[in-house]
């Protein structure tokens, strides 16, 4: 299980920043809470695909420390990239329209392959 803090660094080596970089910590929180939130249904349809029951809310983190509880595909691969975008929107527009595009093929990406695993199965 990833904590805030591991996302957090995935994140940063995406976008070449060193590890003692501060420049995005008062922004991180409330970034990967807003993700969360968006992330919620899409997390959910791939717990359910996974046998595990829906989570009741959006998991809301409060630290670095804090383990995330959404599934690993969420964890490792699609939050780093969707705070990645929110980081460059700021600072590079050209760096955000690519973690942006990444961050949405990785959603679309997850939902294809729940939705292939579906259609094998049956």
């Amino acid at each position: 299980m990833a904590t805030v803090n591991d996302v957090y660094k995935i994140t940063k080596d995406l976008m070449f920043e060193k590890g003692s970089s501060k420049i995005y910590d008062d922004f991180l929180i409330s970034n990967i809470n807003r993700l969360l939130v968006e992330l919620f249904n899409e997390n959910n349809v791939m717990r359910v695909f996974n046998g595990k029951p829906k989570l009741e809310a959006p998991q809301v983190v409060s630290a670095r420390s804090d383990i995330l509880t959404y599934e690993d595909d969420i964890v490792y691969n699609v939050l780093p990239l969707g705070l990645a975008a929110r980081f460059f929107i700021d600072d590079d527009l050209n760096k955000y329209s690519i973690f942006s595009t990444d961050y949405n093929n990785a959603r679309v990406f997850n939902q294809k392959i729940v939705g292939r695993k579906k259609l094998d199965a049956s």
